[in-house]
C-alpha cells in the first residue's frame, strides 16, 4: 500500500471520529433538557441518573446509539397536592321561591345541595350534566297532569204508538225511557299551578232509550140502556110493635145477639117456605129459630133497624152458623149498606 493511500484512510477514519464525537454532545444535551422538563412535572419528578448509561458506536461506524434508563429516588419524588375544584354561586328558581347555593359539580350536584327534588314530568331550563359555571341560573317549573270526566245527560224522546184495539183516551207506558250519557274525558297540564292546555283523550257514548206510549184510537160505543132496576113493594110483612126508650120491644119472650148479612133475589123468587121473597121475610136456621117465627131486628149498636120480620127462608150461612140470620133486602146497594154487622133479634110474643 502506497503512503498516499493511508494517508488517505486514516483522514477519512479521522473525520468519522469527530463526527461521532459531535453526535454524542448533541445527545448529552438533549439528555440534560429532559432533565430540567422531569422536574417540572407536577405528578412527580422523574429523575434521569447522571449515570445513564451512554453508549456509542465504535468510532468506525457513523450509527451512534443513546440508551438511557431513568431512575426515579424515593427521596427525591414530587409531593402531590389536590386542587379543590372550584366552587359557583348557583341560583335556582323553583315553588315560587329562590333559592341560593354555592358549590361545584353539576346541575344535579347544585340541586342536591338545595335539596331541590325533580320529578319526570317537571320541566328545567338546563341539563342535569352541565358544568356549573358563573353564570348558571337554574329553573324548575312544576308541571301537574290531571286527568278530569266530565258527564253529560242526554234526554230521552218520547214516541206514541197509536192501536185501534184500544179504545179513545186509552194510554199505556209499553216501554220506559232512560236517559243516555255523554262521559268525556279530559288530559289538563298545570305548570306551576296555572292550566296550560287540555285535552280529550276518551269519550264513551250512552245512547238514551226513548220512552213509547199505547195510545188508543178506537171509537167508544154508546152505552147500552140500563136495565129497568126493579123496585119492591113496600114490605108484605109489618107489623106495630110497641118499642121501649132503648128502641126495643116492650113484649119479647127471648132475644138472640150474634152477626148477621144481607141478600136478595130476582122478582118472583121464593123462600124455602114458597113464599114470594120480599123485605121482611128473613133466612134463619130453623133449628134455632123456627119458621114462621115473627121477630124485630136492629143493630146491635142500635145505628139500623131492620124491623119486624118473619123466619120464612134458609141458607148455607145461617146452617153453618155463620151468621144467626141473612136479611132480605130490594138491591145490592141496600145489601152492601148493611154489610154484615152484629145484631139483636127478638122473639116477640
Amino acid at each position: 500500500m502506497s503512503n498516499n493511500a493511508k494517508n488517505r484512510r486514516g483522514f477519512v477514519r479521522f473525520v468519522s471520529a469527530a463526527a461521532n464525537c459531535k453526535k454524542v454532545l448533541k445527545n448529552l444535551k438533549k439528555i440534560e433538557m429532559l432533565k430540567v422538563k422531569a422536574a417540572a412535572v407536577s405528578a412527580g419528578a422523574i429523575v434521569v441518573s447522571a449515570a445513564a448509561v451512554i453508549s456509542a458506536a465504535a468510532l468506525g461506524s457513523d450509527k451512534t446509539v443513546l440508551s438511557a434508563v431513568p431512575e426515579i429516588p424515593a427521596a427525591s419524588a414530587a409531593v402531590v397536592t389536590p386542587i379543590p375544584p372550584k366552587e359557583y354561586n348557583v341560583k335556582i328558581s323553583v315553588d315560587g321561591k329562590n333559592i341560593g347555593v354555592k358549590c361545584s359539580g353539576t346541575v344535579s350536584d347544585a340541586l342536591s345541595a338545595a335539596g331541590v327534588s325533580v320529578y319526570d314530568d317537571d320541566l328545567i331550563n338546563i341539563g342535569f350534566s352541565e358544568p356549573l359555571n358563573d353564570r348558571t341560573n337554574i329553573v324548575v317549573n312544576r308541571v301537574d297532569i290531571v286527568e278530569e270526566v266530565e258527564v253529560k245527560t242526554i234526554e230521552y224522546a218520547t214516541k206514541y204508538r197509536e192501536d185501534d184495539s184500544y179504545t179513545i183516551g186509552y194510554t199505556e207506558t209499553v216501554v220506559d225511557g232512560e236517559e243516555g250519557e255523554i262521559e268525556t274525558t279530559k288530559r289538563l297540564v298545570y305548570v306551576d299551578g296555572e292550566l296550560i292546555s287540555t285535552a280529550v283523550i276518551g269519550k264513551d257514548v250512552t245512547d238514551p232509550v226513548d220512552e213509547v206510549i199505547l195510545v188508543g184510537t178506537k171509537e167508544e160505543e154508546p152505552e147500552p140502556e140500563p136495565e129497568p132496576v126493579y123496585e119492591a113493594p113496600a114490605p108484605a110483612y109489618t107489623s106495630d110493635v110497641a118499642l121501649d126508650a132503648n128502641g126495643a120491644p116492650l113484649s119479647y119472650s127471648q132475644v138472640l145477639t150474634g152477626s148477621s148479612c144481607a141478600y136478595t133475589a130476582s122478582a118472583g123468587s121464593l123462600t124455602s117456605t114458597g113464599r114470594t121473597a120480599a123485605v121482611g121475610l128473613v133466612a134463619v136456621n130453623p133449628n134455632i129459630i123456627p119458621y114462621g117465627t115473627e121477630l124485630y131486628i136492629t143493630s146491635a149498636d142500635g145505628s139500623k133497624v131492620y124491623g119486624y120480620a118473619i123466619a120464612a127462608d134458609t141458607g148455607g150461612a145461617v146452617m153453618r152458623g155463620s151468621i144467626i140470620v141473612d136479611l132480605f133486602m130490594n138491591t145490592e146497594s141496600d145489601c152492601y149498606d148493611w154489610g154484615r154487622r152484629d145484631v139483636n133479634v127478638y122473639f116477640l110474643n
